[in-house]
């Protein structure tokens, strides 16, 4: 492939999951102990949660389109090697547990009213849909910097 279009397709599958990780990083920093301080009114935080899920949904779509080009650019060069293919399966199996949190919580959202409450309940959520995002983003990106250690590695081997 071009390597013009394959930087294009790279930057923006890096602007997608920044704009993702970002946004969960400022939900859960800023949004989050705002809302429920009582300090926002119900319909900017409407509006936000609207907004900010439409982004994740274009995020996700872009990733894995994206994300499903560079790979298989990168597993067809006669370079790719076995440490590669496991980080970029770790990789993805990451990325995929964010996309079902996101399904599972939009799916528990249509689902439900009023939510539990207890113990068990703030265990769950505590490592629920936005900090799980935040922690396995903050992963799936090191790992990219890890991939990517490991093509210039091979590269300078050659």
């Amino acid at each position: 492939m071009s390597d013009y279009f394959l930087l294009i397709v790279g930057w923006i599958h890096a602007i997608a999951a920044v704009a993702w990780l970002g946004g969960a990083i400022f939900y859960w920093v800023v949004l989050r102990p705002a809302v429920r301080s009582g300090a926002m009114p119900d319909s900017i935080v409407r509006f936000a949660g609207s907004e900010f899920s439409q982004l994740v949904a274009l995020s996700m779509w872009v990733l894995v389109i994206t994300g499903g080009i560079l790979m298989f650019n990168r597993l067809s060069d006669p370079s790719a090697t076995l440490p590669y293919g496991a980080t970029l399966g770790l990789k993805i199996a990451l990325s995929a547990w964010m996309f079902f949190l996101v399904a599972g919580r939009r799916s528990r959202a249509r689902a439900t009213t009023g939510a539990p409450t207890g113990r068990l309940r703030n265990a769950v959520n505590a490592l629920g849909h936005i900090n799980m995002t935040v922690i396995l983003g903050a992963i799936v990106f090191l790992l990219s910097d890890i991939l990517r250690m490991i093509v210039e590695r091979q590269l300078a081997a050659n």
